[in-house]
């Protein structure tokens, strides 16, 4: 059993992460941590946590925990993160790790130097039907598309970094991790205006094109991997279908497959939780977090050129 604080309690944390930490790891001590009083109260209510591990001061849990889950704004995360990771405390950050390369860099090589554990957030990679596809032999081709209805009031670099990073770490994972490099972005629109923006990555043995459209009418995520044994699609990181030659083979979760699992945020949770406990190397290596940072910014650099 650990002590684990929880810093951050927005619309996503609440949605997506307290639900699996109190529900599917209770075995835990959990400390929540906001500076609103009204919604600490109301949080603490709801997963029946006592008044004792209810934070209104972040800085106050390094001399309580022994790991953290950190969802406050990205603006936040290289303060926090650093106060931790200089305590020897392991840290899990919901993505990105930041919005700047210089200061990802910064947190990772704190992190080595530090030798404590620093994990982001990317649940594509634990759901299960992307996970299956990074086993299949011979692949060569890869798609990935996270489309959003019509929301198009964003700066560039925020929606690159926010929404962006999770198409481009998908690609990163599917193709490796190693030997991938940029060719070529676009974003169409500017600040405020972000309509579109496509990627184009290359590794000796794939090609990836990766993209978001924020005026696609529909909110939808697909992955298309091609390869020597067959076409691979998922939809909506739950539909999976397979085509080999002329056959199609439909796959989906069960319908008692609860959400979060097949959205791989119980499966990530559980290998960050496991990875502190025993001292474990992070499940998303630093080297592929940082290749995914690496790529959102050359993304902007490009965009930032072009429109001088």
């Amino acid at each position: 059993m650990m002590k684990i604080g929880v810093i951050g309690l927005g619309t996503i944390a609440q949605k997506a992460y307290l639900p699996v930490y109190t529900r599917e790891f209770p075995e835990h001590e959990w400390h929540f941590c906001t500076r609103d009083a009204d919604k600490l109260r109301m949080l603490g209510k709801t997963y029946g946590l006592p008044k004792c591990r209810l934070h209104r001061e972040w800085k106050a849990l390094s001399e309580i925990v022994e790991a953290v889950f950190i969802h406050s704004p990205t603006a936040t995360h290289y303060e926090i993160v650093s106060y931790f990771l200089k305590r020897n405390i392991p840290v899990f950050v919901d993505k990105p790790l930041t919005e700047y390369i210089r200061q990802t860099q910064a947190l990772l090589q704190l992190a080595e130097a530090q030798q404590v554990l620093l994990m982001t957030g990317f649940n594509r990679r634990f759901a299960p039907a992307i996970s299956e596809l990074a086993n299949v032999e011979g692949k060569n081709r890869l798609t990935v598309q996270k489309n959003q209805v019509n929301a198009t009031d964003f700066p560039v670099r925020n929606r690159v970094y926010d929404m962006m990073i999770h198409p481009i770490d998908t690609a990163v994972y599917l193709m490796g991790e190693k030997s991938v490099r940029l060719v070529d972005s676009k974003v169409e629109g500017a600040d405020g205006d972000f309509r579109q923006a496509w990627v184009l990555l290359e590794s000796p043995e794939m090609t990836a094109m990766v993209s978001i459209n924020n005026q696609s009418g529909a909110k939808r995520e697909t992955v298309e991997l091609q390869s020597t044994s067959g076409t691979y699609t998922v939809n909506n990181l739950t539909e999976v279908s397979i085509f080999k030659g002329t056959a199609r083979t439909d796959q989906s979760a069960g319908d008692w497959t609860q959400t979060l699992e097949k959205r791989g945020f119980i499966p990530m949770v559980g290998h960050f939780l496991k990875a502190a406990e025993e001292g474990g190397e992070t499940p998303v290596s630093n080297t592929s977090t940082r290749l995914s940072h690496e790529i959102c910014e050359g993304v902007c650099l490009r965009h930032e050129e072009r429109v001088k």
